[in-house]
């Protein structure tokens, strides 16, 4: 045998063994796709499609604000010598808010209505001492009365004023929050002057802002779910008691409040930011799942299956929900709505799966 018959003779076999090595490796491939279920189409998830009246909702932000705002003031002119709380603390009954040292022309009018009173007092028992004697009349008598109780009475006003001590304490009239101090350490301030303003606890409220556009939407008595920001965050019930009709300068937004039930205001103090969806009515709709609906460039979309095949779907959101979507288009009540698998389908894939 010569050399180039020996070179064929080995080119022969390589070849031989490479066409086996395919044909085992393609015909092994496609028997395992052969035998594979369903080779060539998508597995999915579906669920029934259902019209149904749905909730329509209204996605608001908030924030937990005191109730009612209270002036806490003392009837008496004096310097500020202390001021005990700042804004935003919470103080309960009959603690010490501020202190106020009298006013020296208080102390000057208490020391004259005292002198009075002493003197009316002893000239009264000098006319009834001159009567005994008849030396007096029963009317310089009464007069003398009147006097000593005139003088009385004017101590006891003056008294009021805190001119009989040299400070007086300003302590909070109920539990609440402080809300505003309008004043500073060593202001003096006038008799009736706000120094403090409380805000009550005892009833919280929930300041929530709404696009101006929306506003027209609103009205008292509507429902409304709260939930701080956390997520899982557990949601209370609450309803709207006021519509404030007013762009707010900085915030551009519009206002309502609803009240925050005393349940929930151990866990959502004065100053917690809340969440709230406010319930406008219902309104009937296609109910599927979340993530049935998918969104292109086309707009929201989702597949109905009919014979094996996906079938996409054009939709319009109307309502959301948690993990439901109510959805306006032309669904067929008979076919099923695709809800999990749906990402990488398309118009007219064959599809297999099952109903949960």
């Amino acid at each position: 045998m010569t050399r180039m018959n020996l070179i064929g003779a080995a080119l022969l076999l390589a070849l031989a063994a490479g066409g086996a090595w395919w044909y085992s490796h393609a015909g092994g491939a496609g028997a395992a796709a052969g035998d594979e279920p369903g080779g060539g189409s998508v597995l999915v998830q579906t669920v029934k499609a259902s019209m149904q009246p749905m909730p329509l909702t209204l996605s608001v932000f908030g924030d937990v604000a005191a109730g009612k705002v209270e002036s806490q003031s003392l009837p008496q002119a004096g310097q500020l010598t202390r001021i005990a709380v700042v804004a935003g603390q919470a103080v309960r009954r009959g603690e010490l808010l501020a202190v106020l040292s009298s006013d020296p022309n208080a102390l000057v009018a208490y020391e004259q209505a005292a002198s009075a009173m002493e003197f009316a007092r002893r000239e009264l028992g000098r006319q009834r001492e001159l009567l005994a004697l008849q030396l007096s009349t029963q009317s310089q008598v009464d007069a003398a009365a009147k006097a000593a109780t005139d003088a009385q009475a004017m101590l006891a006003a003056q008294a009021r004023l805190n001119g009989a001590h040299g400070s007086v304490e300003l302590k909070a009239q109920f539990d609440g929050v402080v809300a505003a101090i309008p004043v500073v350490q060593g202001d003096r301030v006038a008799a009736g002057a706000t120094i403090v303003q409380l805000g009550r606890t005892d009833g919280l409220k929930v300041l929530l802002a709404v696009e101006p556009a929306r506003v027209a939407e609103l009205k008292p008595g509507m429902k409304v779910t709260l939930a701080p920001l956390q997520e899982d965050a557990p949601a209370v019930a609450s309803t709207l008691v006021s519509i404030q009709n007013m762009v707010d300068p900085k915030t551009q937004m519009a206002g309502a409040i609803a009240l925050l039930p005393a349940a929930a205001q151990v866990r959502m103090p004065v100053g917690s930011h809340l969440q709230g969806a406010i319930e406008l009515g219902s309104r009937a709709a296609w109910s599927v799942p979340r993530q049935a609906v998918l969104v292109d460039d086309q707009g929201a979309y989702l597949f109905q299956v009919a014979q094996g095949k996906a079938r996409r779907v054009a939709v319009r959101k109307l309502v959301e929900a948690d993990r439901l979507v109510g959805v306006d288009g032309p669904l067929d009540a008979a076919l099923p709505v695709v809800a999990l698998g749906n990402y990488e389908l398309h118009d007219g894939d064959a599809v297999r799966g099952s109903t949960p």
